[in-house]
């Protein structure tokens, strides 16, 4: 694993355009996703599969963020004006931590129903859940 590599605070508006752009694009994702949720049909296991690793791997870059926050945060010199874009980082980080969680239980919620799903139920159980107006159980 690389060694860790801490930033100096003249990077806080670095981290705050880029966390900025970040929650944009998963905001972004999510939306897409939402559209799968009537539709779960239109996405295979290996969708979600991916989906659900590139999240996991983004919470880890939260978790780095975070933690350059916080570093920043102990500076005994902060300027109040750096504090206060410090604060505003915090929320995004926050926030986007949030967004993430929302993709990786859609993206839970998803994998019960993708086409690899519907393909390994039986024609009896489709049919029924069809008449029924439901999705197929698994």
């Amino acid at each position: 694993m690389p060694e860790r590599i801490w930033h100096p605070i003249s990077k806080l508006e670095f981290f705050i355009d880029h966390t900025r752009r970040w929650a944009v694009d998963v905001r972004e994702n999510l939306e897409t996703l939402e559209e799968a949720r009537a539709k779960p049909h239109v996405l295979a296991d290996a969708d979600v599969a991916r989906i659900k690793r590139v999240y996991t791997e983004q919470a880890g870059d939260l978790t780095l963020f975070e933690e350059q926050a916080e570093a920043w945060g102990q500076l005994a010199d902060l300027s109040p004006s750096r504090r206060q874009k410090l604060e505003a980082l915090n929320g995004q980080l926050a926030g986007l931590r949030e967004l993430n969680k929302q993709v990786l239980d859609l993206a839970d919620e998803l994998a019960k129903g993708t086409i690899d799903t519907v393909m390994a139920t039986s024609d009896a159980e489709l049919g029924l859940a069809a008449l029924l107006g439901q999705r197929p159980q698994v």
